[in-house]
């Protein structure tokens, strides 16, 4: 069997404001290893490579990752730049940012490509263990449009990526007005749609991983999946995970159950529907704590408590499939000796094996 990946999430910025070098680098990554940490999960455009030594001298893997159409690591500059990527809703408007996030559309080729040529980079430049894709997805701001009594928006309607559908689906839309056009397909053409968007996913997956694979084929790789029902994951964000599992290693549902305002039951029951269709490739991320959320400008939902987060890991890690788990974030993982049970934990699901 497979060791088992127990993560520890971070935000780059916040995380590497140590050099590597520093005497203090090394007793963070020796600290994560305490709990039982085994991988460090981060993601940034660049990476710092003394860190990635640094963690594997320790006897830790590194698994980097991209966000893939979102630009919000740079203030959203390349749709301010260009303003074709800036996603449309079905009410003919540009969708509106929400907290830091607007989302890019995925259809448009160059932009594409240009994640492709950076992914490849990294992977070519660096000694990671693994690289995951963040924000492989059509735009939607999960965390706040996907709490209960929330409408989420459907993206996007712009006329290049109808026309995009249109061939896809060999359809002729009647209809001139953007918000005509939305209305039209979401009454006569909801799973051509559905169908369309998840293409456009899992076809930016596949190249992403030929690539890989093509300079580095030792190199692991997943995606962060959003954790919502099935059919409305499909045609929400275009996220198929009986086509995408087969193309990775792991497949990471971000269940932060205080974020969507939901009952720590919930976690369990998200992540065993994750992982009867992607069979050995879940990979959970589970919200350890609530409270750096607004210092980030985010809502991250009512305070949560250490034993609350002690039973969400207990129940996730039981789930039978499971891969392990990644904290979000490892930074929390200091609250309340949150670390401490995440071990306790662990030698427990270990003896127990």
């Amino acid at each position: 069997m497979a060791e088992r990946i127990v993560g520890a999430f971070f935000f780059a910025d916040k995380f590497l404001q140590l050099q590597a070098s520093d005497a203090g680098a090394g007793h963070v990554l020796e600290r994560l290893a305490g709990f039982g940490v085994n991988t460090i999960f981060t993601e940034s455009e660049t990476y710092d490579e003394a860190w990635i030594r640094l963690a594997h001298s320790l006897g830790l893997r590194w698994f980097g990752s991209i966000a893939c159409f979102s630009d919000h690591g740079n203030r959203n500059k390349a749709v301010f730049e260009h303003p074709e990527l800036w996603p449309v809703t079905a009410t003919g408007r540009r969708r509106a940012p929400m907290e830091w996030y607007i989302g890019i559309t995925p259809t448009y080729e160059e932009h594409a490509h240009r994640q492709l040529d950076l992914a490849l980079r990294l992977a070519e430049v660096h000694s990671f263990d693994g690289l995951m894709l963040d924000f492989v997805r059509w735009p939607l701001h999960w965390e706040l449009e996907c709490r209960p009594g929330a409408d989420p928006q459907h993206c996007s309607f712009d006329a290049h990526t109808i026309r995009q559908f249109e061939q896809f689906a060999q359809v002729s839309v009647p209809v001139q007005a953007v918000a005509g056009r939305a209305s039209w397909i979401l009454t006569n053409a909801l799973e051509q749609w559905t169908d369309f968007k998840c293409a456009v996913i899992t076809g930016f997956v596949r190249e992403m991983v030929r690539r890989f694979r093509s300079v580095r084929p030792d190199l692991l790789t997943g995606l962060f999946v959003v954790p919502l029902a099935p059919a409305q994951r499909e045609l929400l964000v275009g996220q198929r995970i009986a086509d995408l599992a087969p193309l990775v290693h792991y497949v990471l549902p971000m269940a932060y159950h205080a974020i969507l305002h939901r009952p720590a039951s919930w976690v369990a029951s998200t992540v065993g529907e994750i992982a009867c269709a992607a069979p050995g490739k879940a990979l959970p991320v589970l919200q350890v704590d609530s409270q750096e959320g607004p210092a980030l400008g985010s809502d991250w939902g009512s305070p949560v408590a250490a034993e609350e987060w002690e039973r969400i890991a207990r129940d996730t890690l039981g789930v039978p499939g499971v891969r392990g788990c990644v904290a979000f974030t490892g930074t929390a993982l200091e609250f309340d000796n949150r670390g401490e049970a995440l071990r306790r934990l662990l030698q427990q699901n270990h003896m127990a094996e």
